[in-house]
């Protein structure tokens, strides 16, 4: 929910007819909010209500989530470069943590999936920590590389093809992620003083066509937390053409651009992406604060009202020790988390950071799953202990 695009042919006004080839193509609406909310017009070739069976399906790790019967209020450090490749870019996936309007989690796929993915539980975004591909929609081809937001409306058939070498990515699933109302102006349009333009985001560039294999179309669809697996004897993807705004977007976490501040800025002038109950932002390299006094490590923070996750991609993280590319950190509500020991007085005369993450505050809390258990760094929350030396 970018902007408006089009893409391959659509009839001057909407809600009229568009032939191709002396054939009548049938139109669809796809709608946010009912019909008061942002929404995109497709053209099909085939009706796409022909699915020809369905029946429940599982995958262990990812749906349904099995939670860890204890849920002690703590520090968490999950060590996810320890979780094993496995399986294709829906069925690799594994939750780690689940709140109420978003669910979090990793993926290392090893093999080439050819079944489609419609998540109708909520938005996806997708942060592409390894590796590069394309992301084939309903709406079309959309390229993506390394270090990349990729960020999926609800209910969108998709898959994802990546090229050859590892891959890994962090996934979210929430309730109506988008571009947070601050960012812009009365008109819609992205702010001048918003992190990023219009120009950063990448939409569809060309209408998806069915490959060799596409004859019969597999496709899982996600609700109330449980996988349903479709099947259609043809291609029911088959676009003409559509516009409106809503698509897949590809936005690339190095065009953030980052703010800077006489003394230390909150994590919310980080902000890229938010829904009703949370917020993604993301850290970059960057300057830090340039007052003479100023201490550029976080201070220490009472975490009252939002559970926050940090997930490390890259560089030196100023106020951590211990934590490597992959860690996920969970600093719940009710414990005051801040840096660790040695690492305040330590920032003081630092010019720059060079930390690449990823952030995440909900308000309902995070509970996590047997998954996270088994990656888990069980002396993360003493480290703090370890020394009184700031």
């Amino acid at each position: 929910m970018i902007h408006r695009v089009t893409l391959g042919k659509v009839p001057a006004k909407p809600h009229t007819q568009l032939w191709e080839n002396d054939k009548l193509l049938m139109e669809q609406m796809i709608t946010r909010g009912g019909f008061e909310g942002p929404f995109s017009i497709l053209y099909y070739r085939t009706p796409p209500t022909g699915d020809s069976g369905a029946e429940p399906i599982e995958i262990p790790g990812y749906s349904p989530v099995e939670l860890a019967e204890e849920q002690p209020l703590r520090r968490r450090h999950l060590e996810t470069a320890k979780t094993e490749p496995n399986g294709n870019w829906l069925t690799g996936r594994v939750t780690l943590v689940t709140a109420d309007g978003l669910d979090v989690g990793v993926c290392k796929p090893t093999e080439p999936g050819r079944r489609f993915f419609s998540n109708g539980d909520g938005d996806e975004a997708i942060f592409v920590t390894e590796g590069s591909g394309r992301l084939e929609s309903l709406y079309g081809v959309l390229q993506f590389r390394k270090h990349d937001y990729l960020v999926i409306p609800k209910s969108t058939p998709y898959r994802m093809v990546f090229d050859d070498g590892p891959a890994t990515m962090l996934w979210m699933e929430g309730t109506a992620i988008g571009i947070p109302g601050e960012w812009r102006n009365r008109w819609g349009q992205l702010s001048d003083f918003a992190p990023y333009s219009h120009r950063y985001f990448r939409v569809p560039e060309s209408l998806l066509e069915p490959s060799d294999d596409d004859d019969t179309v597999e496709m899982v669809v996600k609700r109330r937390g449980l996988l349903t697996l479709h099947r259609y004897d043809y291609f029911p993807f088959d676009i003409a053409g559509w516009d409106g705004v809503v698509y897949p977007v590809a936005f690339n976490i190095h065009d953030y651009q980052p703010k800077t501040g006489l003394v230390h800025l909150p994590p919310t002038i980080h902000v890229t992406f938010g829904g009703p109950k949370f917020v993604i932002c993301s850290f970059v390299p960057r300057k830090v604060d340039y007052h003479p006094k100023a201490i550029p490590c976080p201070y220490a923070h009472a975490n009252v009202d939002m559970d926050e996750i940090l997930y490390y991609v890259d560089g030196d993280f100023t106020s951590r020790k211990g934590i490597e590319p992959e860690s996920i950190s969970l600093h719940p509500a009710g414990i005051t988390h801040g840096p660790h020991p040695g690492t305040y007085e330590k920032s003081i005369g630092t010019e720059r950071t060079g930390e690449l993450a990823v952030m995440i505050d909900c308000y309902p809390p995070f509970r996590l799953t047997e998954a996270a258990l088994g990656v888990e760094d069980r002396e993360y929350h003493e480290t703090w202990g370890e020394s009184s030396d700031w």
